[in-house]
């Protein structure tokens, strides 16, 4: 199957998922810098909810993926890379604010680019979360892949440790005080 034809299949799916997609917003891409299981998924359901965006989340994108495309963790992991790029690139919807649930560490240059060319506004979302902690929801929310891929939380902390070197976030995300202080920064620029 071409990646076009991927493309096409996951996205009618995903469409099922998606909220917001007519609702006219200036154009802005709400971004997180994060390890799995920091919160950003929590955060950005709140944004979804205040800003009628459209959150774009890559666990709902990987569910589809092994459902309907493939098994096989690495191809899929590309395809779900590639699937949010094509959407920024071609958005199939009216509403230009857009909420990447994702982590951007390994795609950020790409997403910029793509920003830049369409105009759009970029806010990163830092999220600050104690390494113990994290460790502890991973445990719990995804056992199984901590388990068959231990060197993934290394390569997580790296990555984001790397990011948070070379690029300066907009906002930075401690705990939930933090929300409003979140809301008033968003609403600044939305």
């Amino acid at each position: 199957m071409t990646l076009e034809k991927s493309f096409k299949k996951i996205y009618k799916e995903h469409k099922k998922q998606l909220k917001n997609l007519n609702v006219q917003n200036k154009k802005l891409i709400i971004c997180f810098v994060g390890i799995p299981c920091s919160g950003k998924t929590y955060i950005a359901k709140k944004i979804e909810k205040k800003y009628n965006a459209v959150r774009i989340n890559s666990d709902d994108i990987r569910k589809i993926i092994d459902k309907n495309i493939t098994k096989k963790e690495e191809d899929g992991e590309i395809i779900l890379g590639e699937h949010i790029l094509n959407l920024l690139k071609n958005p199939v919807f009216t509403n230009k604010l857009i909420i990447l649930d994702r982590g951007i560490e390994r795609n950020y240059e790409d997403i910029l680019k793509i920003s830049k060319s369409k105009r759009w506004n970029m806010f990163i979302i830092k999220m600050v979360v104690p390494k113990n902690l994290i460790i502890k929801r991973i445990e719990i929310k995804d056992r199984e892949r901590l388990e068959k891929h231990p060197e993934d939380i290394k390569r997580w902390f790296k990555e984001y440790k790397i990011f948070n070197k070379n690029i300066k976030a907009d906002f930075v995300f401690k705990n939930d005080s933090d929300l409003e202080r979140l809301f008033e920064r968003l609403d600044e620029i939305t």
